[in-house]
């Protein structure tokens, strides 16, 4: 899940995620419908706050919430309050939902903490344990796994975890998500994706939340955030070692601002934030074949920026992945980022 600025990360030490079932029939950038239902999930970040009220306000376009609600402790056991008021209301629309739960730990994925829970038969039986509890409390659909940063040497814990994890929930007819990192081969040498094994992990998981964004970001130089030629490079190497059926393309309702005369001020940007910026910057989009993605420059205070953000063009051309490919649907990040004209951009999301 995506934390910057209240919800903060890092492509080396902190990344994102998001959601999955139900039917919606997808467009193809085509207009040819997809051969298969797509699921769309929401990632929903606080109780009350923007995600509540978005929930409320857009619930027709998604037919999945995934609460970014729990934390892990170092024994196992979770924190976190399940939004209850919210919960019952999607589950009365037939929304489903799921329980995310992950290593965040003050402002950043704690790959420690990953570490305590996934390699203590102790700690994992408390997660287990703990992680019913919430989704009974919560009358939830399914859990969300979402530990990031994992040290690569814990690449074999992580995937034993997981199945242990996932056998348990299965058992109790529970759902699971796994988050993973886009990455376009395997490579259990890499600091960033090294620890999950993703066709072991497919085995396990019913939904596989590829996290095709944060290509770039806050921590490094100025680029696409979800550009298409990267995100098509995660999916192909995705669905050659994991059913595409189960795989959820992640889609970013955010763009970066690059403050190219103090870096430190780098910010993450909401897709509904984007338009009022152009309008009051008198700013030029530009557009990026190679990524398909738009950018603008704009000074303030004597400073250049560039952002990089996704428009109406850039998400249908993004979304054709999932009939391309077959995918499940797409899980974005994160509700209450976006407003109506972001999920008309997604085509064809007519609930049913």
């Amino acid at each position: 899940m995506n934390r910057i600025s209240g919800c903060a990360l890092t492509r080396a030490q902190t990344l994102l995620p998001l959601a999955l079932l139900a039917s919606f029939t997808a467009t193809a950038a085509s207009g040819a419908p997809s051969a298969t239902p797509v699921s769309y999930i929401a990632y929903y970040e606080q109780d009350g706050g923007p995600s509540s009220k978005a929930l409320h306000d857009r619930n027709a376009y998604f037919n999945g919430l995934a609460t970014d609600s729990f934390a892990v402790r170092s024994t196992g056991k979770l924190t976190g309050d399940v939004p209850l008021d919210d919960l019952r209301y999607a589950s009365g629309l037939g929304i489903k939902s799921y329980a995310v739960v992950s290593n965040f730990a003050g402002s950043d994925f704690d790959g420690a903490l990953a570490h305590s829970v996934i390699a203590s038969s102790s700690a994992t039986n408390n997660f287990i344990a703990s992680s019913l509890q919430k989704l009974a409390a919560g009358n939830y659909t399914g859990l969300n796994i979402d530990f990031e940063s994992v040290a690569r040497k814990d690449r074999r814990a992580y995937t034993a975890f997981v199945t242990t994890v996932a056998q348990a929930m299965h058992a109790k007819n529970y759902s699971v998500v796994v988050s993973i990192p886009a990455m376009t081969q395997d490579d259990p040498s890499s600091d960033w994706t090294g620890a999950f094994d993703l066709a072991a992990l497919g085995q396990q998981a019913d939904i596989i939340q590829l996290m095709t964004y944060d290509e770039n970001g806050s921590w490094s130089d100025a680029g696409p955030v979800a550009g298409l030629d990267w995100m098509e490079s995660a999916v192909q190497y995705a669905t050659s070692v994991v059913p595409a059926g189960k795989v959820s393309l992640g889609i970013p309702a955010y763009g970066y601002d690059w403050n190219l005369a103090n870096p430190s001020a780098n910010a993450q940007i909401s897709w509904k934030a984007i338009a009022p910026l152009l309008a009051s910057s008198n700013a030029s989009p530009e557009w990026d074949d190679a990524s398909s993605s738009p950018h603008f420059h704009y000074a303030t205070n004597g400073q250049d920026h560039v952002v990089w953000y996704e428009n109406a063009r850039s998400l249908q051309a993004k979304m054709a992945l999932v009939p391309k490919y077959g995918l499940s649907g797409a899980s974005v990040y994160a509700l209450g980022m976006e407003d109506r004209a972001f999920w008309e951009s997604l085509e064809g999301t007519t609930k049913q």
